[in-house]
């Protein structure tokens, strides 16, 4: 018969040696003193604890963790009389290694120090590690710690409940979660896949591949928030100033990164929304080198708006909500509110909306941008800005722009910078033969615009390409803008059009559509299928056909519950054009916004 230890010797000639070992028991290895002291002797596990002066130093503990099989928990019950550089850091324990590392997976619970002595620190946690952390076994946690650089280099990590001066780095590995942290820094995702963001309220978001420096491919499938209100992260603005008062600093930065989505994020704003988050910021979205199949979705980006300073930059203002640069393919931006604070007023807009490589040192040859979309939810709402709504740069080609509500912007809604560049209206031209953002495709003339009930017709023409396809989008807003040209405040509906060998198209359509009387519509034409889309066209003022007036639907002479009954008929419970008070429903609660618009006599 085999003895135990002929056994063992079979089993680790065998591999499964460390099996047993990482079925070990964890253990929790406190400690309980702000000494950096290590000595304890022999083979430096938790056994081994503690050392000839009686106490569990933060260094002897990493240090029984990594030679002890089994996850450990590394917990902390420091008196309060121990407590140094409280001048620094009042209310926390501080620990001051030169740099501290863990190899081998742990749990890092500074939770527990609270548990102890209560919580001090109102403001956040109660542990410090005033020194570079680095985690680096997979699998790990790390939890309840103050201002303090979290470098995590394994993969499959828990990163939650840090708070104050922080700043959390996920470089290599993958899979890992950080979530629900509260850091006046920045969460950092440097070559490493498949993480996730959620929750916390943080400076600023990087996502760094670095393709071309160091032959890594991009970073993947990192996702940024999420669709509930307990993902959405608050990222509330990065920026500098250099040396001349020039603010530069991008809040939400991608740089070589494939299958990324952003989704339902505040960026660039304080926490409630109301009011701008860094007065240094000046892109909040910002794509840089190389991307790919990159959404970015439902977030809220205002307050993106970077105010010079002196020596030689005070006065001036810079910012784009997203700018989109570099090499790539197929970005979606949908469903967005771009200059909007969480009132939905347009207050907090940059100077730019959407920029898709206008800026001479950030050119664009992304293939396939989308701004916006024709199903319900897809289109972002543009306003409140210094200048354009939307910017596609004169090298930038294709760039679909649907669905979207764009006004209140002091440039134009939409603007194709040409390769002579130059912004404004870009006039049409014979066979749209011209070249630059968007090829400046040519915009629809509309002749009339007329409110027939709940039916808008409009008449007009398109000269562009001969003998291609173009989807045209209609849209109401309550004014021009200066120029006679329109923005697009309500998305209203399509129309196909094929043009002739002349390059030439008619259209007579009729659009289910509510419209204000005196408002204004305008159209722009896209080509299919390759989606480049056009300035906004000159403004039609909206006439009243011979149904009345546009909310009597029925023609009764007056507006009231017979009338939104034919409403929800034509336009379904979910339609946005019928849901006038935007709260997901057509109800009665739309028939006052009827009422309030149009009067009771229609």
């Amino acid at each position: 018969m085999n003895s135990p230890r002929t056994f063992f010797r079979m089993l680790t000639v065998l591999g499964v040696a460390g099996a047993f070992a990482a079925q070990a028991p964890a253990q929790t290895i406190t400690v309980d003193t702000s000494s950096l002291v290590t000595d304890f002797t022999g083979a430096r596990t938790v056994a081994d604890l503690p050392g000839p002066d009686g106490k569990v130093s933060l260094l002897e503990a990493g240090i029984a963790s990594d030679n002890t099989p089994g996850v450990q928990t590394i917990a902390f019950d420091v008196p309060q009389a121990e407590w140094e550089f409280q001048w620094l850091y009042p209310g926390r324990l501080v620990l001051h290694p030169t740099v501290f590392r863990v190899f081998e997976p742990v749990i890092l619970d500074g939770t527990t120090q609270t548990a102890s002595t209560g919580d001090t620190n109102p403001d956040g946690c109660e542990v410090v590690i005033w020194a570079s952390m680095y985690v680096l076994g997979d699998g790990s946690t790390v939890t309840g710690f103050d201002s303090v650089p979290l470098n995590v280099t394994g993969s499959n990590c828990l990163i939650e409940n840090i708070t104050g001066l922080s700043s959390i780095s996920l470089f290599g590995g993958s899979g890992s979660l950080v979530r629900n942290n509260n850091i006046a820094s920045t969460i950092k995702i440097d070559r490493s896949n498949d993480n996730v963001v959620v929750g916390n309220t943080c400076q600023r978001v990087r996502v760094l591949g670095f393709i071309s420096e160091f032959g890594t491919g991009p970073i993947t499938n990192t996702r940024i928030g999420g669709p509930t209100l307990e993902e959405r992260n608050y990222i509330t603005g990065y920026g500098t100033w250099d040396g001349e008062g020039f603010p530069s600093g991008t809040t939400v930065q991608l740089f070589d990164t494939q299958g990324t989505i952003v989704e339902n994020n505040w960026i660039g704003v304080t926490p409630d929304g109301l009011a701008q988050g860094n007065l240094a910021s000046t892109v909040g979205v910002g794509f840089e080198h190389e991307n790919h199949d990159v959404v970015i979705r439902d977030n809220l980006i205002a307050g993106i708006l970077g105010h010079g300073t002196g020596p030689h930059a005070a006065g001036l203002l810079f910012g784009w909500g997203v700018l989109v640069s570099g090499a790539g393919t197929n970005i979606d931006i949908v469903g967005n509110t771009i200059g909007l604070d969480a009132n939905g007023d347009p207050l907090l807009g940059s100077v730019y909306g959407v920029d898709v490589g206008t800026p001479v040192t950030n050119p664009s040859s992304v293939v396939g941008v989308t701004i916006g979309g024709q199903l319900p939810g897809e289109g972002n709402t543009i306003a409140g800005h210094l200048f354009n709504g939307v910017t596609v740069g004169d090298d930038a080609l294709p760039v679909r722009i649907s669905g979207n509500a764009i006004h209140d912007n002091n440039g134009i809604g939409i603007d194709l910078v040409p390769s002579s560049f130059g912004f404004g209206v870009s006039p049409n031209d014979a066979f749209d033969a011209d070249t630059g953002g968007n090829g400046v495709q040519n915009f629809p003339d509309l002749e009339s615009a007329t409110l027939n009930g709940a039916l808008l017709n409009v008449i007009g023409t398109l000269h562009s390409s001969s003998l291609d396809d173009f989807t045209l989008e209609f849209f109401a807003s309550p004014a021009c803008d200066d120029s006679g040209f329109g923005q697009g405040q309500v998305y209203l509906g399509t129309a196909d059009v094929t043009t002739d060998s002349q390059g030439d198209a008619s259209f007579d359509v009729n659009i289910p559509a509510v419209v204000a009387e005196g408002w204004v519509i305008t159209a722009t034409a896209t080509l299919e299928p390759t989606g480049e889309t056009s300035e906004f066209s000159f403004c039609a003022a909206m006439t009243l056909g011979e149904s009345g007036k546009s909310a009597d639907l029925n023609g009764d002479g007056i507006v009231d519950t017979a009338d939104l009954g034919m409403m929800v008929g034509m336009f379904g419970t979910a339609e946005p054009i019928a849901d006038l008070n935007s709260d997901g429903v057509v109800d009665t609660a739309d028939l006052g916004a009827l009422l309030a618009a149009f009067g009771t006599a229609g």
